[in-house]
């Protein structure tokens, strides 16, 4: 069934498992393929490669996703073919940014050409987190330290996010009006206060610890970047809401859903935003 055509399409989500250069970037021929790792309700996952789409979405539209990132798919349950899902906001440029943020994006850009906003503040500390407290218990501010317009993150009373917060931020992330940077996990796991925490959200970020910081552990450079809302509880403490970004190892990608207790270590200073995992002793059964 050459070029998606035919056959019992049915949408579900996959993980990119590895990609693969093709073509050639001197002649314009360059693209991708991908190893698709797909979870199909009710049956055994399976394998299959896809390649950079030209037929079934244009590739002017195409967003390419990063290797652990979880996508939507569709595949054919007797030839376990697979095609893009054009309707995925994580892998179609159209869909990620909506014409109401399109045209907002727009004016911004006219204004600024025409001398009508100021000359953004230069970062004054490179290792600010980039996701940073603001507000109070329940209200926490993304201020990005390049002078781009933050988003307001607003947790509930049961200190679960509120809807379309996290996908703000993704959004956010992905269009680069929030920057992301090297965090400090390791040194929070080395000097934080360790609890556990409880996923409430958790979305791939379209990144990975290579794109933020290229001289990370070698081990590291393919994980996912992800972005979590959790409930965190501490000894001796109510439990309180936190959002930060995180690295997800490939090989626990499968365990992070909502409901999942993770073991964590919390930095004091900044407990609703500095927030690290402790991989080797997570999730937490």
């Amino acid at each position: 069934m050459p070029f998606g055509l035919g056959g019992n399409w049915i949408k579900t989500e996959g993980v990119v498992v590895a990609t693969r250069d093709t073509g050639s970037k001197q002649f314009g021929t360059w693209r991708q393929e991908y190893v698709v790792e797909v979870h199909p309700q009710g049956e055994a996952p399976f394998r299959a490669a896809i390649k950079w789409p030209f037929v079934d979405l244009p590739g002017a539209d195409f967003w390419p996703p990063s290797n652990g990132e979880t996508i939507g798919i569709e595949y054919d349950p007797k030839s376990h073919e697979l095609r893009w899902d054009k309707s995925d906001p994580r892998t179609n440029l159209l869909a990620k940014t909506p014409a109401a943020e399109k045209a907002k994006q727009n004016d911004a850009f006219a204004d600024a050409l025409a001398g009508k906003t100021a000359v953004p503040a230069a970062a004054s500390d490179p290792d600010t987190d980039w996701l940073n407290d603001q507000g109070g218990d329940n209200t926490h501010q993304q201020v990005p330290d390049d002078g781009k317009q933050g988003l307001s993150f607003q947790f509930d009373a049961n200190g679960r996010p509120v809807a379309g917060q996290a996908e703000s931020v993704v959004s956010a992330v992905a269009s680069g009006q929030m920057r992301t940077i090297r965090g400090k996990a390791d040194e929070v796991l080395a000097t934080g206060t360790h609890g556990t925490a409880e996923i409430t959200t958790a979305q791939p970020l379209g990144k990975t610890v290579r794109d933020i910081n290229p001289n990370a552990d070698p081990s590291r450079l393919n994980d996912p970047m992800w972005l979590f809302t959790v409930q965190v509880s501490l000894a001796g403490q109510q439990p309180f809401p936190a959002v930060f970004g995180h690295r997800v190892p490939l090989t626990k990608l499968a365990t992070v859903a909502p409901g999942v207790t993770l073991a964590v270590a919390v930095d004091m200073a900044d407990p609703h935003n500095t927030v690290a995992i402790d991989w080797d002793r997570s999730p937490i059964s």
